[in-house]
C-alpha cells in the first residue's frame, strides 16, 4: 500500500507541474520521480556459483613441503610448494597424473619427482627453486614399478625387472640417468666410481622420524566452486538502504510474497 501511495504522489506532482509549470515544482517532481524509480526498479545481475578445477595436496614431504595438483579427475597442473621457504614451482603444466604406487621422499634440498610413466624425473638440488629433467634408462614403464623411495639424497626404485637408482650424491652433481645395476656393470667405464655402490635387492628403510607420506593421495570426485560476485552489488546495497529509508522494504516484500506461485 505504501508503494502505491508513493506512486500516486509522484504522479500527482508530475501532473500538477505539467499543468501549472513553475521551476521549483518541476524540480521537485523530477527529484521525487528519480528517487521513487531508484527504489523500486529491479537491478540486473546476481551472484553466480561456478565450478572450477579442484586443488588438493597429493603428497607431503613434511608439514611445510608438499605437492599440489590442480585439475579434475586427479590429472592436471602439478606444483611443488614449500610454505616455510616461500617456494612455489610448477612441475607440469597440465598433464600430471597422481601416482598410485608406494612413494616416500625424505625432505631436503634434493628433490626427485617421477613423471607419470617413470621414463623421466624432475629433480632439484636447491630445495625446489629450480627443477631439471633426468632420464630413467632401459624403458622403465609404470606397470613395472613396485615402489620408490628417495632417502639420503638418492633415489631407489623397485621394479619387476630389479632395482633402479640414481647415483650416490657427490658434490653438487647428479647422474644423467637412473639406472639398474646391470646397466652399470655393462658400462663400467661410464658409471664406475664412488657414486655407484654395489647391487641392492630391496628399498632402503626410512628413519623413525620420517614425517612425509608413504603414498600419493587424491580424491578423483573432489569438486570446487567459486563465487562470481554481481558487479551491481554496490548499487543493490544502496537501493536496499533507500528502501529502508522510505519504508518500502516491508511493502515490496509483502507484494513479492503474495505474487509468488506456490510450489506444487
Amino acid at each position: 500500500m505504501l508503494t502505491i501511495t508513493y506512486g500516486f504522489i509522484v504522479l500527482i506532482l508530475i501532473a500538477v507541474s505539467l499543468y501549472k509549470g513553475g521551476y521549483l515544482l518541476c524540480t521537485l517532481s523530477c527529484l521525487l520521480t528519480t528517487v521513487y524509480l531508484c527504489a523500486i526498479l529491479p537491478i540486473p545481475g546476481e551472484d553466480r556459483k561456478v565450478r572450477t578445477s579442484p586443488t588438493q595436496v597429493v603428497f607431503r614431504f613434511d608439514e611445510s613441503r608438499y605437492l599440489q595438483l590442480t585439475g579434475s579427475g586427479c590429472r592436471g597442473k602439478l606444483y611443488y610448494i614449500d610454505e616455510k621457504s616461500q617456494v612455489y614451482n610448477e612441475l607440469a603444466v597440465h598433464s600430471a597424473e597422481v601416482l598410485t604406487e608406494p612413494f616416500a621422499h625424505t625432505a631436503g634440498d634434493y628433490i626427485l619427482i617421477p613423471r607419470t610413466n617413470y621414463s623421466t624425473f624432475r629433480y632439484s638440488q636447491d630445495g625446489g627453486r629450480m627443477f631439471k629433467t633426468v632420464h630413467a634408462s632401459l624403458g622403465v614403464w609404470r606397470e613395472k614399478v613396485k615402489g620408490t623411495v628417495v632417502v639420503n639424497n638418492q633415489l631407489f626404485m623397485d621394479t619387476i625387472d630389479g632395482m633402479y637408482r640414481s647415483a650416490k650424491p657427490y658434490g653438487s652433481h647428479i647422474a644423467t640417468d637412473i639406472l639398474s645395476y646391470e646397466k652399470i656393470e655393462k658400462h663400467l667405464s661410464d658409471y664406475d666410481g664412488p657414486r655407484w655402490q654395489s647391487d641392492i635387492t630391496e628399498l632402503p628403510p626410512l628413519s623413525s622420524d620420517y614425517k612425509g607420506w608413504y603414498k600419493w593421495q587424491c580424491d578423483p570426485d573432489k569438486e570446487q566452486y567459486a563465487i562470481i560476485y554481481n558487479r551491481y552489488a554496490p548499487l543493490i546495497t544502496l537501493q536496499s538502504q533507500l528502501r529502508r529509508l522510505l519504508g518500502l522494504d516491508s511493502a515490496l516484500g509483502q507484494y513479492e510474497q503474495s505474487s509468488a506461485v506456490p510450489n506444487a
